[in-house]
């Protein structure tokens, strides 16, 4: 089945809260209380209290899990990235550990995780980390705008359509602030090969709406079809050996005339995407 993540005006293409121009140049990665989180660094220090000169009470590993009690009132900065203190609990004690030493979204693949840590704003990067047993196998480093740490999600793909297979592929979904009044969905798609490195496959935009303008999209894979929908006037669209169909919707909310349809192709050239022309 065609892959497809439609935003509807105001529901998904936008945050929970709404930034205007350039508001969102001070929001912060927040962790949420109560929820169980996993360390990012390595050889983390779970503290006494909220700050570096404070006594470690243990050491955490990356890969390990976290619930976070509370978040302080206490700031911290390393390079580009700040956030917040948290209290924790941890191997059974409690203590505070720096959240810029925590991931921001995970994915559990049986034996190993893939840990997404969102850097902030200023840096608009995010890294990923593939770990095993408390041991880093692969990371990457993409860089993709000011991400909120708002509607994180993720969907397993297989790499079967593809030949030769690129592995398991894991999209990563995640909301960019616009430089308008609001943001937009994004997807990554990686692909983790044999050896367990970690390799970008593709980036799409899921549509989204600055009113009246709108768009939607579908991926199609090899061997799918994407259905004609004659309430929107899309044709049928057939998968391609070793492509990816972007099919893209452009509409207007006030004026049904507007309404028409792009399809841009990538080809899985073995090592990479390439755009078709």
């Amino acid at each position: 089945m065609a892959t497809q993540i439609k935003c509807l005006f105001l529901l998904l293409c936008f945050p929970l809260f709404v930034h205007g121009q350039n508001h969102w140049d001070q929001v912060m990665p927040e962790k949420v209380a109560e929820k169980k989180y996993f360390v990012f660094g390595e050889n983390v220090n779970l503290r006494k209290s909220a700050s570096v000169s404070s006594a470690s009470l243990l050491k955490l590993q990356v890969g390990e899990p976290v619930s976070i009690l509370k978040k302080t009132n206490e700031l911290f900065s390393s390079q580009n990235t700040k956030e917040y203190w948290y209290e924790v609990e941890a191997k059974g004690k409690k203590g505070f550990v720096w959240g810029g030493l925590l991931s921001d979204y995970d994915v559990s693949l049986g034996s190993q995780q893939v840990l997404i840590r969102n850097l902030g704003v200023a840096e608009g990067k995010i890294q990923i980390k593939l770990v095993e047993n408390q041991k880093i196998l692969s990371q990457f480093e993409l860089k993709v705008g000011p991400v909120s740490n708002e509607n994180w999600s993720h969907q397993l793909y297989s790499g079967d359509f593809f030949s030769p297979n690129p592995g398991k592929l894991i999209g990563i979904r995640y909301l960019i602030f616009s430089e308008i009044e609001y943001a937009y969905s994004e997807e990554t798609i990686f692909s983790i090969d044999s050896k367990q490195k970690i390799n970008k496959f593709f980036t799409w935009t899921q549509g989204g709406c600055d009113p009246p303008s709108c768009a939607d999209t579908w991926l199609v894979f090899p061997g799918e079809t994407l259905k004609e929908d004659k309430s929107i006037k899309r044709k049928k669209y057939q998968g391609e050996k070793n492509t990816i169909l972007e099919v893209t919707r452009s509409y207007n909310i006030d004026d049904e005339t507007e309404n028409s349809f792009n399809t841009v192709r990538y080809l899985w050239n073995g090592k990479h995407m390439e755009e078709k022309k």
